[in-house]
């Protein structure tokens, strides 16, 4: 029987991927068909991994390390803060390792089809209708099973044998395979009205990173979370709560594969970055070969989005930001926007001095403890040097020791005396005879 069942399963799973594969449910139907010059048949998995569209994804995604990427996060290990001196070559090294961390962390979520929710029915045995009220279902436990072709198949209850549905299948996944933070049943933040009270709160990453490690990427009722996260992050125009993060680049993806660019366009145009707004164009037109614009390959930037936004008239509302950036140079300063290496100038970084005169306030080094604490300064130490860039050395005494303290309190403080076999003669106390 389960030879039988076997090639039948495998059948069903390949007529299953060629149907779904044809229509991608990342197309929005109604987006879709009021832009007549984008394609409909597009396979959205290959556009996703392709070279160009992951290096276009990737600039637009940014890297704002502090804000963003190593921003402080509520974890179950606590770990500590690591300060360091170093110098500037040390210093450009640890950045760049870091930058490549980064990277690492900002990895896209694959993008997948989702599953077929059709189920196939392998017998029909009307004469064990009725034996009980319940379903019976049946899973491959084997140790070499992963849990994308682990066997899931469902008794019904009128006698019929079935595949398993998407959701049982993965019902059975986490019941028999537990994970931490992974209960059986979906919790209730992916549904409203808690997942309406958790992106008020500005907590998208959060939804979506446990949306990654509770379903899987081809599970539909991951590719529908998504979806709708997405479509009330273009609403609201919350494109900062996802930019520099690992699902930012899906998002573009989805916009741009519907041709849905125009809120995104407002975004990059409104804080100045005129390369991003260029690049969001050219994806399109990567995604969408046969799209009625024109690119030529020494167009630069500013005629890009020139050329769209007057071939575009009818968006001119979404584009309000956009067009006042073209026209006055108009910047709305953002939070998760890194600055570019060659706008940091020198001259705009403060310097702080520590010199004789400030060591001993609380400016020194000390800071609030300079008013517990008396400072002394070296005579062979330098008086006066900037920070950054250069690194100094400066050696104090704390004066105020815990005997003094004792002394200034009037207690009277006994010397212990020297006890021991190893002290010479001369130390121990002359009115003991020695034996």
């Amino acid at each position: 029987m389960y030879k039988r069942l076997v090639p039948t399963l495998l059948s069903t799973n390949a007529r299953h991927t060629r149907q779904y594969r044809a229509t991608s449910a990342w197309i929005n139907r109604a987006r879709i068909d009021a832009d007549s010059t984008l394609d409909q048949s597009v396979d959205a998995e290959k556009l996703f991994i392709n070279a160009d569209v992951q290096r276009l994804l990737t600039e637009l995604t940014g890297m704002d390390l502090e804000g963003k990427v190593f921003k402080t996060r509520r974890t179950e290990i606590q770990q500590r803060s690591h300060f360091a001196l170093m110098t500037d070559e040390r210093l450009a090294q640890t950045m760049d390792k870091m930058r490549a961390e980064a990277r690492r962390f900002l990895n896209f979520v694959p993008l997948k089809e989702p599953r077929s929710q059709e189920v196939t029915v392998l017998s029909r045995d009307p004469e064990i209708a009725g034996f009980d009220n319940s379903k019976f279902v049946f899973t491959d436990i084997t140790f070499d099973a992963t849990d994308q072709d682990r066997t899931v198949v469902v008794r019904e209850v009128d006698g019929t044998l079935r595949t398993a549905t998407p959701e049982e299948h993965d019902r059975m996944n986490r019941t028999y395979y537990e994970k931490p933070n992974r209960p059986v049943f979906p919790p209730p933040v992916f549904e409203d009205p808690y997942l309406e009270d958790a992106l008020n709160r500005k907590e998208h990453e959060f939804v979506l990173d446990w949306a990654c490690w509770f379903f899987e990427p081809d599970d539909p009722a991951y590719v529908k979370l998504v979806q709708c996260v997405f479509d009330r992050v273009i609403e609201k125009g919350d494109f900062d709560v996802l930019h520099s993060t690992r699902h930012f680049g899906t998002m573009v993806f989805y916009l741009a594969l519907n041709g849905n660019i125009p809120p995104l366009l407002n975004f990059f145009g409104a804080r100045g970055r005129l390369h991003d707004c260029a690049n969001l164009v050219r994806l399109q037109k990567t995604l969408h070969p046969d799209w009625r614009f024109v690119i030529n390959s020494g167009d630069t930037d500013l005629k890009i989005v020139t050329d769209f936004v007057k071939q575009n008239a009818r968006h001119r509302e979404q584009l309000k930001d956009l067009n006042a950036f073209l026209k006055d140079g108009v910047v709305i300063p953002s939070t998760s926007q890194e600055v570019p290496s060659d706008e940091k100038k020198p001259g705009n970084i403060e310097k702080v001095t520590v010199d004789a005169s400030n060591i001993r306030g609380r400016s020194g080094p000390l800071g609030d403890l300079s008013e517990q604490y008396d400072v002394k300064v070296c005579s062979f130490c330098t008086p006066s040097l900037s920070l950054p860039p250069l690194l100094f050395s400066i050696l104090y005494q704390v004066v105020k020791s815990e005997g003094e303290a004792k002394v200034a309190k009037g207690e009277h403080i006994t010397r212990k005396e020297r006890r021991g076999r190893f002290w010479r003669k001369s130390e121990r106390d002359p009115s003991k005879n020695e034996e």
